[in-house]
This record gives C-alpha cells, structure tokens and sequence, in this order.
C-alpha cells in the first residue's frame, strides 16, 4: 500500500524533527500509567465566546447509512456502494438530531469489494474535497473503522471513496453552537491520557463478552460523555467492538473492526452511563481481543463545573497540517516529529481533534500523541503490525505552546489533518527538543558528492593506499558510519588519481556534502570547520573530533596554505548532518 492522499507541494515547517532508535526491539501496544496527570478545566470564563465555538451534546447512536442494504431491501437506507463516488448522509434531517447542529462525530466503517488499499475522505456536504483523508484500509483489510468529528455543510455530510467500497455510518453526537458561556458540553483534557482499562493481566475475552470500564474518580457524575482511545490487542477472530453506555442495551453500531491476529486502536467519543454506584462505558467485544481503554477527558455535564468558554470546541473544514512525506523525512523508531499550528489554534486552543495516518510502516510498533516539549506518558493513540501499513486513527490531543508531538515505537511517515480545535490555553513547556538522532544508514560503498567542488565519489572500505591510488574515497576504517551519531573520516588525493580533492580549499562555510547510502538514503551535510594538521594519524583524528555530533571529515594532502600539494601536511573539511531523507 502506498499512500493515503496526495501531499501538497509546500515543503514542511522548520519545526519538523524525526529521529531513530534500536531497531531490536517490536512492540504493539504502549504500556499503562500509573497515576493521573491534572485533569482541570483551563481558565478563561471572562474571556469573549470564540466566533464558531460550539458545545457537544449526545444524541441516541444510530446507524444512518450502511451501502451494503441495497433500495428496496427490509431496513434499506436508500444509499448505494460508492464506486469511486460520493454520497451525501444527512445529519441534521434525523430524528431527535438539533436542527442547529454545526459539526457531528461519526464511525465510519469502510467495508473492502477486493478492490485493493484505498481511502475514503469525509468533509462538509457542498465544499470542495479537502486533500485529507478519514479511513484507510490495507490490501488485505476486510473491514476499517475510524471516529470522525467533522464541520456540518447543509446539515449533512459528504463521503468520497478512492476505489469501490460500502460504507456504514453510525451517528455517535452532535456539536451546538453557542454565543455564550455553557456549562455541559465542554471538553476537559487531561494533561496526558489515564489507562482505565487494561484486560491483559487476565485470560482473552471470549467472542460476545462484555467488558466493563469504571471511570469513578475519573470522571465527574454528571460528566456527559468520555473521550479516549480503545484498542484491541491480538483478535481471535476478525470482529469488532462496540463502547456503549454502561448498562444499556447493545447498540446496532460500532466503533472499531480488526483482522484476526492484528492490534488495532480507534479513538472514541463515548455517552456515559451510571448503574448503581457506577459511573463508566461497557465494551461488547465481537473479536476475542484483550482491551484497552485510554481517557483523553471529558464531556463536562450541566453541574460540576459551572458556566465557561473554555473546553468550546471550533469545527473547520479538514485541514492537513503535517505530513512527513513532503520532505520524505520518515519518523524512525523511537524518534519524535514536532509540529507547530497555525493562529488563533496556537494561541486560544487547549486541544485539537485530529485525523492521525501512518504510512509506509517499518516494523510493528505504536504511535503517541502528546502536547509537544511536555512528558511523554505510556499510552498509544495508533497501532501498526507490521511493514508496509497505512493505518488512521482519529484522536483529540493536547497541545502545548510548541504545538503537538508525536512519537513513533517503529517506524513511519507520519500525517495530521485536523478537524477543529478546543478553547482554552495551551499547556507550557515543561521539557526541551529532544535530542534527534538520524536513522542508521547502510554500509559502504556510498556515493559522496560536494556540489560547490563538483566532486562526486565513491567511498568504501578496505587497504587505505590501495582505494585512493584507485581513485576513490578510502573511509578511514573504525570511525563512524552514517547514522550513528559519531564523526565520519573520508581521505582522497589532491592530485593523483584524477585528483578528486584537488579544488577542496575552495569549500566555504555553509556548503553542503551528501551521502548517498546503499540503502536508498540520502544524508545533507555543511560545512562547519577547516583545519592544517600534521601527516600524524593522531594529529588528524584530534582535529576531525573537535566538532561535535554527527560529522563528516574530509582530509587530503595539503600546504600550509590550504594548497596542494605537500605530504607533510594534511587540510581537513568538517561538515555537520542537517538533515536526511528517504529516496525509495
């Protein structure tokens, strides 16, 4: 599978990092945490209402459109299978549904006719489709379902498929507007998310069993709805689950699908239920998955927290705001990419509700979203099994006053649309950027070029004399190699052999040398420092290590003036990585 949708052509901010990590280890689902991270509503109550803002208001879950129940049938919905075509649902024209309603939060199952990887993108009936995408499926998916909060055009909705495909949509709640301050239907984020449920200490759920999630003490007893992310460990069976209210019927909905032997999260915005003492959701589970069950926040009732602006929450048409692909940057394992967002998100929001998509996955491994420069706690927001997977999860993150992070247990691109954002301020930096190590890149030979000297080489290992008579780039066996954080030695002649190096003290500060790995990687370095040195091997290495990092030093025969040629000295050009990139 390739892609989800085609990137935009402007290049990434400056803000983007990536990094890599061992690649020894595979994992499929974040670990749990211990405690509860400040879960508060943020202040602002005497601030003006933002124009647009809305609050969220449960409606009875309801299926309102599933292509596979054909015109004519029992029960039909009156929609056909989309083959590649849109559908419009409506949403304001249901029953008990608000007439006034501005946004709506929807599963949307995508259901595969063996038509091979596709997308499908939900945005506002009337506009123009946006180039993001809101489900994706595999080659070999059967059945993919993911939350979607999206702005209302008309009351309605529109449903694009990039190939054939059924589609089923289930309606979870609506978003109002308001002009005023209001008490429920806020959202509260917690400072990072809180594991409430983890079934993994016990046997697997049976096929058709009920899990129970209790979230007193988590959740105020009036609290309207929960918003967290619910993942599904190693299904039995291909199957999905369903999170309802605790103690209500069973629902002719779902929220998540999953194949037999795969881990898979979806996020989820969930009405609250109360039996007896007990305030929580049940999870009917169609797949023999262990559960987990991770909370974001919550919907705030009419009650606990008093009138406030803060928690409204911003419908805007799908916007894509960071795609890793665009600079071909893929986030390596146990690296982190950042993001800014754009005004007024940046400055009068506490969250974003987002569309979170990897693709062209390396290994197994999960993904975490977090308010970037803060703690990082062991939670996930999306799971991936293996390589070569493009998977989508939707997710409400908090953000910090640097914007959202998200860190990668594998290894991906990685892309974020947002669907609208939530009032309040953002969290502060508690932490610094991590530090961002390159991926490792593979063993010679690799091609070195320096544009500004026209020079491009093949460097490799073996007998130091033997490789420059032959006229190449001789890397000076045990330092570095690409991607490993230390510095690298490359030694060519001046003026034998075709004199490779014969121009190399024309170099300047700021010019670049590219490593070409055998891997398809390409890695960008500049120059940062020049050197004389003696012949000696020690005087040479001392000087090619005063820079610290992930470096590149050329060495060549030298005068004293930089020129060549002499055999008693040697010039030494030191350029420092800033970035690398994936060719494949």
């Amino acid at each position: 599978m390739d892609d989800v949708r085609p990137p935009v052509s402007e290049l990434l901010s400056p803000e983007h990092v990536a990094s890599a990590g061992s690649f020894g280890r595979r994992a499929f689902i974040a670990g749990s945490v211990g405690a509860v991270a400040g879960a508060t509503l943020l202040s602002g109550a005497a601030q003006a209402v933002e124009p647009g803002a809305s609050f969220f208001e449960v409606v009875e879950q309801r299926r309102l459109c599933d292509t596979r129940t054909r015109p004519g049938a029992p029960v039909g919905y009156g929609y056909e299978r989309l083959s590649p075509k849109w559908i419009r649902v409506g949403i304001t024209d249901q029953p008990g549904v608000p007439a006034d309603a501005v946004a709506a939060v929807l599963s949307v199952t995508a259901v595969s006719r063996g038509a091979g990887w596709n997308f499908v993108t939900v945005f506002p009936a009337g506009e123009p489709m946006p180039d993001t995408s809101s489900v994706n499926l595999g080659a070999s998916d059967g059945a993919v379902a993911n939350l979607v909060t999206i702005k209302l055009g008309g009351g309605a909705v529109d449903l694009t498929s990039y190939v054939d495909c059924d589609l089923i949509v289930d309606l979870i709640g609506v978003y109002r507007p308001t002009s005023e301050p209001v008490a429920s239907g806020r959202l509260v984020a917690f400072e990072s998310a809180v594991r409430a449920l983890d079934t993994r200490s016990s046997a697997s759920p049976a096929v058709g069993s009920i899990s129970r999630v209790n979230l007193n003490g988590l959740v105020p007893t009036d609290a309207t709805a929960v918003v967290g992310t619910l993942t599904a460990v190693t299904a039995s069976v291909p199957g999905f689950v369903t999170a309802f209210p605790r103690g209500t019927a069973v629902p002719d909905t779902s929220n998540l699908n999953v194949g037999a032997g795969v881990t898979r999260a979806v996020g989820v915005i969930t009405r609250l239920g109360t039996e007896g003492a007990v305030i929580g959701v049940d999870l009917y589970n169609f797949c023999g998955a262990h559960l987990l069950f991770d909370v974001v926040g919550y919907m705030t009732g009419p009650e606990q927290n008093g009138e406030s602006a803060d928690g409204l929450f911003v419908p805007i048409t799908p916007t894509r705001v960071h795609d890793t692909r665009r600079a071909k940057m893929r986030v390596w394992h146990g690296g982190t990419t950042q993001f800014t967002l754009p005004a007024p998100i940046s400055t009068r929001a506490q969250a974003i509700a987002m569309n979170l998509t990897v693709t062209n996955t390396v290994d197994a491994g999960f993904f975490t979203l977090y308010a970037a420069q803060t703690v990082r706690r062991e939670v996930s927001n999306l799971n991936v099994t293996g390589s070569g997977e493009t998977v989508a999860n939707h997710a409400i993150s908090r953000i910090s006053t640097a914007g959202v992070a998200c860190y990668s247990y594998g290894a991906a691109h990685i892309i974020c649309d947002i669907m609208g954002w939530y009032t309040g301020s953002p969290a502060r930096t508690t932490t610094g950027p991590p530090y961002i190590p390159p991926p490792p890149g593979g063993p010679t030979p690799w091609i070195v070029q320096i544009p500004r000297i026209g020079l491009t080489h093949w460097a490799v290992d073996g007998d130091a004399k033997r490789t420059v008579d032959s006229g190449m780039t001789w890397h000076w066996t045990g330092t570095g190699l690409v991607g490993q954080g230390s510095n690298i030695v490359l030694f060519g002649h001046r003026t034998e052999a075709g004199g490779p190096y014969r121009y190399q003290h024309l170099i300047r500060g700021g010019d670049e040398l590219i490593v070409y790995t055998s891997d398809q990687r390409r890695y960008t370095y500049r120059m940062v420092a020049e050197f004389i040195t003696s012949k000696y091997a020690d005087d040479i290495l001392a000087a090619t290590r005063r820079v610290g990092g992930e470096t590149v030093s050329v060495v060549s025969c030298s005068k004293t003036n930089r020129l060549p040629t002499s055999l008693e000295y040697r010039l030494i050009t030191t350029f420092s990585l800033v970035g690398w990139d994936d060719l494949a």
